[in-house]
C-alpha cells in the first residue's frame, strides 16, 4: 500500500511540473505573440493616430488582464497541489507521533 501511495504521490508531482512547464510555454507564446502584435500596430499605422493609441491603450489593458488570469488560474492549480501535499505530510506526521506515543507507552 506504502508502495502504491509513493507511487501516486510521484505520478501527482509529474502532473504539477507538467502543469508549470506547460503554463509557462504557454505564457512565453502568448507574451511573444502580443508583442509582435503590438510592434505591427505601431509600425503599419501612424503612431500620431488617436485611433492607434486607442488600440494601443484597449490593447495594453486586454493583456494585463488576461496575463492576470492566467496568473490566477496558475496561483489556484498551484495551491491546490500544495494543500494536497501538506494534507499528505499532516496525514503521516500523525501516523508517526501516534506510533512514538505507543512505543513510549508500552513497557519495557
Amino acid at each position: 500500500m506504502t508502495n502504491l501511495s509513493l507511487t501516486q504521490q510521484r505520478l501527482e508531482l509529474g502532473v504539477l511540473e507538467f502543469y508549470i512547464v506547460t503554463a509557462a510555454r504557454y505564457s512565453e507564446l502568448v507574451l511573444s505573440l502580443l508583442a509582435f502584435v503590438a510592434v505591427g500596430l505601431v509600425v503599419g499605422l501612424n503612431l500620431s493616430s488617436y485611433h492607434l493609441k486607442e488600440l494601443l491603450v484597449c490593447w495594453l489593458w486586454f493583456s494585463i488582464g488576461f496575463v492576470s488570469l492566467a496568473f490566477a488560474i496558475l496561483a489556484v492549480v498551484l495551491a491546490y497541489y500544495a494543500g494536497k501535499y501538506l494534507m499528505h505530510c499532516a496525514n503521516a506526521a500523525v501516523r508517526v507521533i501516534a506510533r512514538a506515543a505507543q512505543r513510549s507507552a508500552k513497557p519495557t
